[in-house]
């Protein structure tokens, strides 16, 4: 099977397990599982997102970046900037970094998630569900990351457009 097939069948399996809601949250519980295996057994460490001043980062404490394959940024705008943010890269067809996978940024990361916005040249897609834990994204967000309306550098996160 070559990739565009697999990813037809894969397609088709997500499309059949929305009509079967059942099958659908026990493949999600198995991947949770199998996640926190692969943490506690320290197959994929998670080593950066444990850290002190990176803690206060994660909105959820069971969902952390994998160090392999986590987004490092390197834009540091001010002294209170890190490396740090609670993202992933994921393989796709056009290679291994094909994706970024986040959480909805606190409010205390709000500009981490713009400044790798901003360094990865991200298309953001902002899902309904992500505003409700997000309020400062106050509709549907699809915007290019070089977008004139994402002034990031020496702005701070109320001066931003979506405030």
């Amino acid at each position: 099977m070559d990739q565009r097939e697999i990813l037809q069948h894969n397609l088709q399996r997500a499309q059949g397990k929305k009509l079967n809601k059942g099958e659908f949250a026990e493949e999600f519980l198995k991947l949770k599982t199998q996640s926190t295996k692969y943490r506690s057994d320290k197959i994929y460490p998670t080593a950066a997102s444990e850290q002190p001043e990176n803690v206060k980062k994660n909105r959820y404490k069971d969902i952390l970046p994998f160090d392999h394959s986590r987004v490092q940024l390197s834009l540091i705008t001010s002294d209170t900037d890190s490396h740090y943010i609670n993202a992933n890269f994921i393989k796709g067809v056009y290679g291994p970094r094909a994706y970024i996978a986040t959480q909805g940024p606190l409010p205390t990361t709000v500009t981490d998630f713009w400044r790798m916005i901003w360094e990865y040249e991200v298309l953001v897609r902002c899902r309904f569900l992500f505003r409700y834990k997000c309020p400062f994204f106050k509709r549907k967000v699809v915007l290019p990351a070089r977008s004139p309306l994402l002034g990031l550098r020496g702005r701070q996160p109320s001066e931003l457009p979506y405030h």
